[in-house]
């Protein structure tokens, strides 16, 4: 049973590479749809990832309070390919929310409960 959730937490922390900004309200969307996101991922980040990579969002700031979020994931196979789509709902998570990963890659606490609530903002 530990071997099962040590195997779990390494399959989340494989689920994506994403840097840390704040929230943001007005976020434009890009969807890089790449054959191989662990080697798109680990080129935008510049460094060797040990797990492998599902998908990543990168984010730019614009002045106007603005910010473009460009996911890089794989474009599912089919309708009932829910892999993908877990992994664009995780990462369009990340464009919205910014990082809400703890350094073991599970959701912070806070995070977590405003998951549950179906709130896309956390609130202070």
């Amino acid at each position: 049973m530990k071997a099962l959730a040590v195997s779990l937490v390494l399959i989340a922390l494989a689920a994506c590479a994403s840097t840390a900004p704040e929230p943001r309200g007005n976020v434009t969307i890009a969807w890089n749809k790449v054959d191989d996101p662990h080697a798109e991922c680990q080129k935008l980040d510049g460094r060797k990832e040990l797990f492998r990579i599902r998908g990543c969002s990168k984010w730019s700031d614009a002045s106007n309070g603005g910010r473009t979020c460009n996911i890089y994931a794989r474009e599912p196979k089919s309708e009932l390919d829910t892999q993908a789509f877990a992994t664009l709902g995780h990462e369009l998570m990340h464009c919205f929310d910014g990082n809400w990963h703890d350094r073991w890659g599970h959701m912070t606490p806070r995070e977590r409960q405003a998951a549950v609530d179906g709130s896309a903002a956390i609130l202070d």
